[in-house]
């Protein structure tokens, strides 16, 4: 009987419930849950047209204008969007507010790398295509 109240005593300090996602670590649901609802809406209604546009114009000046820009997360007036059903929640809800944050940093950065990467793409595309015609002479 001893060790029966021995583990009930010693167990719960033990085994703390965590949620791991998003490489980050959280310790209640309802964190969690606020959290995800501001990644997924992020996702979905975060506006990255002008960081695609970015990624795709830096190509002549060797990137580095969207390598800056890769590592500056979006500003909090961008952050906000009519379409967004949720968006009162980014003003009162601390938790949202650091989802849709990480989730519009991540397709920020995704838009770049898509901005960046088009150029070389189409030109290899036309490469390989030029390569690949047999002549006729």
């Amino acid at each position: 009987m001893k060790k029966f109240f021995f583990v009930l005593l010693v167990l719960p300090l033990f085994s703390n419930a965590q949620i791991y996602k998003h490489n980050r670590v959280f310790n209640d649901s309802l964190v969690f849950k606020n959290f995800n609802q501001g990644y997924i809406d992020a996702q979905k209604y975060f506006i990255a047209t002008n960081d695609y546009l970015l990624g795709l114009i830096s190509i002549p000046t060797y990137s580095v204008p969207s390598t800056i820009s890769y590592f500056i997360p979006p500003k909090n007036r961008r952050l906000a969007n009519s379409h967004n059903p949720n968006n009162k929640y980014l003003d009162i809800n601390k938790d949202y507010y650091n989802g849709y944050l990480y989730g519009s940093k991540k397709k920020k950065q995704k838009r770049l790398v898509q901005g960046a990467i088009t150029p070389i793409l189409i030109v290899g595309a036309i490469f390989i295509t030029i390569i690949s015609t047999p002549s006729y002479q």
